[in-house]
């Protein structure tokens, strides 16, 4: 079953909504980085928070989200596009906490530290903002920051759940938020639908069709803008690295190019290794001194 983003308009057009299925999202993070349960389930969690917001981004636009706790899973970065791709990692992916035979989430990332949140809107600087993370239960730390960051009242539900051999059955969320037209009626009517979903995950796993998702929100007062496909997406590219091989210093890049081994490389977001032998970290040092002149 594939991955997919689904936007729509519901209660009148009072609202706009965003679906999100990323179980093959997140069973690739888990192959590429070798995530344990509860780190796979805090960075797929987080990768579902960047596509759902990607998708209120328009054309070539990109978000970036770094969350750090300063929990055991350490610092969570996942980068997302208006286009559905998505990539992430976290710093210890050796983790996994449960309470009561769930998966701990909140444990794992702890709550004593911040979320920022960087949009590059293809203007001349970039939107940044930080805000406290209060709970460690990522639903409702984003609730908060749409509220506080964005001022757009909103609300998230956000689930996954896990085989026992480590693979991830399901992982999806909703986002909901309001416009400056919705009514007394409208919010009233989400507050009283969300107060009966106990159990997100449980609808996620028995739904076929992401717009069924919509239909138990909504009945038949919705419209569907738009669905596209949802991956594990990640540029990088040996040249990639070049660039930042030439951020190093000419002595750097001397003592490097004078080494008899090749330097070897690894892009943190798919763990993809590049290998640059000593003729071409010579080359990129004559290309830095080149520059330099």
């Amino acid at each position: 079953m594939e991955d997919y983003i689904y936007k729509a308009l519901a209660l009148n057009d009072e609202c706009k909504v965003y679906v999100v299925r990323s179980t093959n999202i997140v069973n690739t993070a888990i192959a590429k980085h070798d995530l344990y349960p509860s780190a796979a389930s805090v960075l797929g969690k987080a990768m579902t928070i960047g596509l759902m917001m990607g998708g209120t981004l328009k054309l070539d636009e990109e978000v970036t989200i770094k969350l750090d706790g300063n929990g055991p899973i350490g610092y969570v970065c996942v980068d997302a596009n208006s286009h559905g791709n998505v990539r992430g990692y976290c710093q210890n992916p050796h983790v996994n906490f449960t309470r009561n035979d769930k998966i701990d989430d909140i444990t794992t990332l702890g709550c004593n530290g911040y979320i920022d949140v960087i949009k590059d809107l293809k203007m001349e600087n970039l939107f940044t903002s930080s805000i406290r993370i209060n709970t460690g239960d990522l639903a409702k730390d984003f609730t908060y920051y749409f509220t506080k960051s964005e001022q757009t009242p909103s609300a998230i539900l956000l689930s996954s759940l896990f085989d026992v051999d480590n693979t991830c059955k399901v992982c999806g969320g909703v986002l909901l938020q309001l416009l400056p037209n919705a009514s007394e009626k409208t919010i009233s009517y989400l507050e009283k639908k969300l107060s009966k979903i106990t159990e997100f995950s449980q609808i996620l796993n028995n739904t076929n069709e992401l717009e069924d998702i919509l239909k138990l929100l909504f009945e038949n007062d919705y419209k569907l803008l738009d669905k596209y496909e949802a991956t594990f997406f990640c540029p990088c590219s040996k040249s990639r690295f070049v660039n930042g091989l030439l951020t190093l210093s000419e002595n750097e890049l001397l003592d490097m190019a004078n080494d008899t081994k090749d330097t070897e490389v690894t892009c943190r977001y798919c763990n993809t290794q590049y290998s640059f032998t000593p003729d071409e970290i010579k080359n990129i040092y004559n290309l830095k001194k080149e520059n330099n002149k």
